[in-house]
């Protein structure tokens, strides 16, 4: 098959993936049955939840219920509008909802469940306007999502606050309880969800989510932006307009939020989701020098894909780059989750794998090979890949870290010329 006809059955395989269905306006129809399943299930809960539980929610706040509303909103849009001021007005399709979570927490404390969905709706419809740009159900998901860990916020802290309107009444030790653990409820909810529609989905579609949802980073800046919220509600119970004088507050938050996908989107390569190359040095020099300081073995491991520039002539860049994307995500199933994955360039990954000696890490090249070799590409045929493993000893001390990368460097170019789909491994005293 030609590269141009190639292509053109690649094209038709997204616009038609079901049998006698065109559901090229409807990409949510392609999503796995099961995700379907949860997404539907969690948008019809967050139209019924939030009716169903008026009257067991807090949402017992002195101020009216529609000036509050409004103050959420116009939150809500100022908070986006210094995003995208920080931002230099560009718009951000990786971040599920540039903290909008703040205020439908705040919703759940000051005012009963129904109003989440008048205040989810609008805030992330203004989102949506000022350039946000997700698939159209992931979005719709979101904002199901933040409603009903709203909901369990709110239904927290009616257990916690029951009927006292004012989150600083007294000392304010109780209300400040009550945000706490509403915030907790919140993030809880909230990370099941999400963690639901990252792996319900296939990996190639959320990899970002997925990997997301694993760094400890993103849940600290959410507790940070939900207790935005909680400040935000306390204050506007017990001191009402003072709520006006958070606004350097909402600013360090958006800075905050804003510097996490900026310092993963510099770290990873969107292709493949492994560290670029001079973040996975740094990352595997730090952890050498540390399995030097406890007397562990470590080993490097280098891996380039056989003939893949025939493979992209034949099948074209778009899907070459699924590939690599595929081998990744094969050679992140045979490692472990301490272990670093870089992209060393082009069809290159490097892998760092700290206490480990050389026949383990030659098992695991094995199974990479393996698994590889085994995985069903796009296009035609099978992709093999070559692997070069660097071993240092538990008793070589400090080693140059140079000296490891140009060793596994040199097994990789001897299994290539001893005729690839192969491994070979170096001891560094055999360097």
């Amino acid at each position: 098959m030609s590269r141009g006809s190639a292509d053109a059955a690649r094209v038709e395989s997204y616009l038609h993936p079901m049998d006698g269905v065109d559901v090229r306006g409807w990409p949510f129809l392609r999503a796995p049955l099961r995700l379907r399943v949860w997404v539907t299930t969690a948008v019809v809960g967050a139209l019924a939840v939030p009716l169903l539980t008026n009257e067991l929610g807090h949402g017992s706040t002195s101020g009216a219920p529609v000036l509050t509303g409004l103050l959420l909103v116009l939150l809500s849009i100022v908070n986006v509008e210094l995003g995208r001021l920080l931002e230099g007005g560009a718009s951000d399709s990786q971040r599920p909802h540039k903290g909008l979570s703040a205020w439908a927490f705040a919703s759940a404390l000051l005012l009963p469940t129904p109003w989440l969905l008048p205040v989810v709706a609008i805030t992330y419809a203004h989102a949506w306007w000022r350039g946000l740009r997700v698939a159209t159900w992931k979005w719709i998901g979101s904002a199901a999502y933040v409603v009903l860990a709203g909901v369990a916020a709110s239904l927290v802290a009616h257990r916690v606050m029951a009927d006292e309107p004012d989150l600083m009444h007294g000392s304010g030790f109780l209300g400040l309880a009550t945000v706490v653990t509403a915030a907790a409820a919140f993030l809880g909810v909230e990370t099941l969800l999400f963690h639901g529609s990252a792996y319900l989905n296939e990996a190639g579609d959320e990899g970002w989510l997925r990997q997301t949802l694993a760094t400890w980073s993103f849940y600290l800046t959410e507790a940070g932006v939900l207790l935005v919220g909680g400040l935000s509600a306390a204050i506007w119970t017990g001191g009402g307009w003072f709520v006006v004088l958070l606004a350097p507050v909402y600013l360090i938050t958006q800075r905050a939020a804003l510097h996490e996908p900026l310092r993963e989107r510099a770290e990873y390569d969107e292709k493949t989701r492994a560290l670029r190359f001079e973040s996975w040095r740094r990352l595997s020099v730090q952890g050498a020098a540390r399995c030097a300081r406890r007397g562990q073995p470590w080993c490097l491991i280098f891996a380039d894909l056989d003939h893949f520039k025939d493979f992209n002539e034949a099948w074209g860049h778009l899907v070459g780059d699924e590939a690599l994307a595929l081998v990744a995500d094969a050679i992140r199933a045979e490692v472990r989750d301490n272990d670093l994955l870089g992209r060393f360039g082009g069809e290159e990954f490097s892998v760092m794998l700290p206490d480990v000696t050389a026949a383990e890490a030659t098992a695991i090249a094995e199974r990479i090979r393996c698994r590889v070799a085994t995985t069903s590409f796009p296009g035609a045929g099978a992709i093999t890949i070559s692997l070069g493993v660097a071993a240092v000893g538990a008793d070589e001390g400090a080693v140059e870290f140079v000296e490891v990368l140009s060793a596994a460097d040199r097994a990789l170019f001897t299994a290539k010329n001893d005729g690839r789909d192969r491994i070979r491994t170096v001891a560094l005293d055999a360097a």
